[in-house]
């Protein structure tokens, strides 16, 4: 089962592409899709996006591009976010999410 904030390489298009898991831990073992933010080495200075260094390179979890995959399409989990980053992307969400 995935996590939320593990990284994975996820195919998009026939090409793998790193994601970052969004959806709770309870979806993902329940659903057989999970909700994802793709990581960019595109960067932008948009406040939907957070910066990341993945395999040491720099890039940016892009939240304004998140979308839903099956769990099937996700390859090669490459990590774990750390805390410091999961925090960042769950304020975002919040200020992206409230009504």
């Amino acid at each position: 089962m995935v996590k939320r904030f593990d990284v994975y390489l996820c195919e998009d298009h026939a090409k793998l592409r790193p994601c970052v898991i969004l959806s709770p831990d309870e979806m993902n073992g329940a659903l057989p899709y999970a909700l994802m933010a793709p990581i960019t080495t595109n960067e932008r200075l948009f406040p939907s996006r957070v910066g990341i260094r993945l395999k040491g390179k720099q890039g940016q979890v892009a939240l304004d591009l998140m979308r839903t995959v099956l769990q099937s399409s996700l390859k090669d989990k490459m990590g774990t976010l750390p805390e410091n980053t999961r925090l960042e992307i769950a304020d975002i969400l919040k200020r992206m999410f409230t009504i």
